[in-house]
C-alpha cells in the first residue's frame, strides 16, 4: 500500500509538470544555431605555417617550441579540465546514489534492549527530472567552454608559431645589418687611412680626419649596439623553446623563403580561433539565457532511500516539485540580465569578425607593397655602390672632396640597411598574414 502511494504521489507531479510545461517552456529548449556558417568557413584551406613558412631552419625552431612550450602546455591543460567538466554534465541525467550507514537506535525505557530497535540508513537517492531542460542547458554550456577551450588552445599554438618566427625573422634581420655595418667599418677605416694620407700630402686637413674618424667610431658603435640586439633577440627566442642555452641556427634573409599570397577567402576569418572563441561565449550566453528561464520553471526530483531495521529492509520512494514563486525578484532579474548578455556577445561576436577581416586585408595589402618595393631597395644599393667608388676615386685624384665621400658612404649604409628593412617586412607580412588567418587548422 506504502509503494502505491508513492507512486500515486509521483504521478501527481509529472501530471503537474506537464501542465506546467505547456504553459512555461518558452525559450527553454532552443539550440543555438550559428549564423556564421562555421562548418563551412572550416572547410575552406586556410594555409598552415608549413605551407606559409618554407625555411626549414624556422620550421625546426617552431616544431620544438609546440612541443615545449609552457604557456601551450597549459592550454592543453585547460582543454582537459573543461572535457572532464564536460563529462560531468553529461553525467548529470543520472540519478545522485549515496551510500553509507547511519545507525539509529530506539530505545523503550519500560523494555529491555531489542537488536531489532537497530536501523540502519543504507543509502539515499536523489534524481532531478530533466523536463524543464536545466541540465540540458549546464551540458550545453559545458560543450560551449570546452570548445572555446579548444580555440583559445588553437590561438595560443597560433601566436606561438608567430612569435618564433617573428624573432627569427629579427634575428635574420640583425645579422644582415650587422654584416652591412662591419663592412661600413672597414670602408671607413680605409677611408680614415687615406685622408690621414692626403693631410700628410697637404691636400686635406684636420676637419676632415675628424670628420671621417667621427663617423668611423659611430659606426663601430652602431655595430655594438646590434650585437647587444642580437643577444636579447637570441635569449627571448630560447625563452619560447624553454632552453637556457643552445645556439639559434638560421640562414640569411636575403633568402626570402615564405608563401606569397595576395588573396584570401575572408570567410576564412570565420573559423579563426578568437572568433570561432567568441561564437562560443555567444552560445554560452544564449543558453545561459535558457537556462535563467528554465528557472523560473518547477524543479521536479524523485528521492528515495534505502535501510535496514527490525530485521528487514527499508525502503522508500518519493516525487517533489518545487515551483518558484516569489524569490525577491532575482529569477526575473537574471532572466533579462541573460537576454541582456546575450546581445552583449553577439556585439562581441560580429566585433571578432569585422576586426579579423581588417587585419587579413592589412596584411595582404602590406605583403603586396613590401615586395613591389623589393626591386627598388636592390636597385638603390647597386646605385649607391657605384656613387661611393666614384667619389672615392674623384678625392684620391683631388677631384672630390671629403664631404662627398661622407655622404656617400651614409648612402650607401642606408640603402643597405633599407634593403635589409624591406626584406625582413615581406617576411613579417607573411607572419602577420598568418596570425590573421589563425593559424589555419
Amino acid at each position: 500500500m506504502k509503494k502505491r502511494r508513492n507512486m500515486r504521489n509521483i504521478s501527481k507531479v509529472l501530471v503537474g509538470a506537464l501542465l506546467c510545461l505547456a504553459v512555461s517552456s518558452c525559450g527553454i529548449y532552443g539550440k543555438y544555431r550559428s549564423s556564421a556558417q562555421t562548418d563551412e568557413a572550416i572547410k575552406i584551406n586556410v594555409p598552415s605555417y608549413r605551407e606559409i613558412f618554407r625555411d626549414s631552419m624556422l620550421l625546426d625552431l617552431i616544431d620544438s617550441a609546440l612541443v615545449r612550450n609552457y604557456d601551450l602546455r597549459m592550454a592543453q591543460e585547460r582543454v582537459k579540465q573543461a572535457n572532464a567538466q564536460l563529462t560531468a554534465a553529461r553525467l548529470a541525467y543520472l540519478p545522485r546514489i549515496y551510500a553509507g550507514g547511519n545507525p539509529v537506535i530506539s530505545v523503550d525505557p519500560s523494555k529491555k534492549f531489542d537488536a531489532g530497535a537497530l536501523n540502519y540508513s543504507l543509502g539515499t537517492l536523489s534524481w532531478e527530472i530533466d523536463i524543464f531542460g536545466r541540465v540540458t542547458n549546464r551540458k550545453r554550456i559545458a560543450k560551449m567552454v570546452k570548445q572555446e577551450m579548444e580555440d583559445l588552445e588553437q590561438a595560443c599554438r597560433c601566436e606561438l608559431v608567430a612569435s618564433v618566427a617573428t624573432l627569427y625573422y629579427s634575428l635574420q634581420n640583425i645579422d644582415a645589418q650587422i654584416l652591412a655595418t662591419d663592412a661600413a667599418e672597414q670602408n671607413w677605416a680605409s677611408s680614415v687611412q687615406t685622408i690621414k694620407a692626403m693631410k700628410q700630402a697637404g691636400i686635406e686637413d684636420e676637419a676632415g680626419v675628424s670628420q671621417f674618424e667621427g663617423s668611423y667610431y659611430a659606426t663601430r658603435a652602431s655595430g655594438k649596439a646590434l650585437r647587444l640586439l642580437r643577444e636579447v633577440n637570441e635569449n627571448a627566442m630560447r625563452m619560447l623553446l624553454c632552453e637556457s642555452e643552445g645556439k639559434i641556427e638560421r640562414g640569411s634573409i636575403t633568402n626570402i623563403n615564405s608563401a606569397a599570397l595576395d588573396t584570401i577567402n575572408l570567410n576564412a576569418v570565420r573559423a579563426r580561433p578568437d572568433v570561432r572563441a567568441a561564437e562560443m561565449r555567444l552560445a554560452q550566453a544564449f543558453y545561459n539565457a535558457n537556462l535563467a528561464r528554465a528557472n523560473c520553471c518547477p524543479q521536479i526530483e524523485i528521492g528515495g532511500s534505502i535501510g535496514w531495521g527490525n530485521k528487514s529492509l527499508i525502503y522508500g520512494l518519493i516525487g517533489g516539485l518545487l515551483q518558484p514563486v516569489f524569490n525577491a525578484g532575482e529569477n526575473i532579474a537574471q532572466v533579462k540580465v541573460g537576454e541582456s548578455r546575450l546581445e552583449e556577445y553577439k556585439m562581441a561576436y560580429a566585433n571578432a569578425l569585422l576586426n579579423a577581416g581588417n587585419e587579413v586585408n592589412n596584411a595582404l595589402a602590406t605583403g603586396r607593397v613590401r615586395r613591389s618595393e623589393r626591386e627598388e631597395c636592390l636597385n638603390r644599393v647597386e646605385a649607391m655602390e657605384r656613387a661611393l667608388k666614384a667619389t672615392q676615386l674623384k678625392m684620391k685624384y683631388g677631384r672630390g672632396t671629403y664631404l662627398e665621400v661622407l655622404s656617400a658612404q651614409n648612402s650607401l649604409l642606408e640603402a643597405q640597411i633599407a634593403d635589409i628593412q624591406n626584406a625582413c617586412d615581406i617576411l613579417s607580412s607573411s607572419v602577420e598574414l598568418y596570425r590573421a588567418l589563425g593559424g589555419g587548422r
